[in-house]
């Protein structure tokens, strides 16, 4: 594998399960960051996570003694500002998202909606957008069946159905969230963080690298991995999240290396 990584340019790393569970760093993620910072080498941390703004994640990053600077950070979240903002002017959105989330979305152009109305017979909301939302309520929910019933575009920051914390225990993560409104209202949104290709092409595009100059890293098969494994990149499942060394054998997306965490990487 060094050999290999000797190549790379650019390490997309994930952030929960793999340099962080919780609020606590894994072993080796500051000293990677380091090595690599101290190589000339470049990094980004992309994350389906999309209950933070970048700043937060700088500051998370900071309490735990490993400095970050916010464009090496991009979430799900700023993803979805992203395509909002590319695809119509002014568009306007219910949320089932956090407080951060509606923050980074209103600073980037976009007007969330929380109390949608309807106007000559119509709901003045182009779309609705699921994320990650630890403060998700039944209200929601019933909004967003409604809107979605509606005809109102359907999009979501990540499939991931659950996320690691501290412990060995998961919760429930934006893809849960979808598959109850699937069973509601029989739609399935447009994902735009990991697996999609919008992420990946962001972080390439911003450093100006090649996808052979480029390594993804992360602990689930279906997002971080896939991502890499569709779009013509080296992957390296780390198994310090959700994902078990078992698990690769029937999965579709099969990593180019699997380590037991970042603290064996070789640069």
């Amino acid at each position: 594998m060094k050999n290999k990584m000797k190549n790379k340019k650019l390490y997309l790393f994930d952030i929960d399960g793999t340099l962080i569970l919780g609020n606590k760093p894994l072993d080796g993620a500051e000293k990677i960051i380091k090595e690599i910072r101290e190589k000339g080498k470049k990094l980004m941390l992309f994350t389906n996570n999309s209950s933070r703004t970048r700043e937060e994640y700088v500051e998370k990053f900071r309490k735990m003694d490993i400095e970050i600077l916010e464009e090496e950070i991009v979430t799900a979240g700023y993803m979805l500002g992203e395509y909002l903002i590319e695809k119509k002017d002014n568009p306007s959105v219910f949320l089932v998202g956090t407080k951060s989330l509606k923050k980074l979305l209103e600073d980037m152009g976009v007007k969330v909606i929380e109390e949608p109305q309807k106007v000559n017979g119509k709901y003045n909301v182009d779309y609705v957008a699921v994320a990650l939302d630890s403060e998700l309520n039944y209200q929601k929910i019933v909004t967003a069946c409604e809107l979605l019933s509606e005809g109102a575009e359907y999009l979501a920051a990540n499939p991931d159905f659950v996320y690691p914390v501290e412990g060995g225990k998961f919760l429930p993560d934006c893809g849960a969230i979808c598959k109850m409104l699937e069973y509601a209202v029989k739609r399935k949104p447009l994902f735009l963080g990991k697996p999609s290709r919008e992420i990946l092409d962001y972080c390439i595009k911003k450093n100006g690298v090649s996808k052979g100059e480029t390594v993804i890293i992360g602990d689930r098969l279906y997002t971080d991995i896939a991502c890499g494994y569709d779009n013509g990149c080296d992957t390296i499942l780390v198994l310090t999240g959700e994902s078990k060394k078992e698990d690769v054998k029937d999965s579709p997306y099969k990593p180019d290396f699997i380590l037991e965490s970042i603290k064996d990487i070789e640069i």
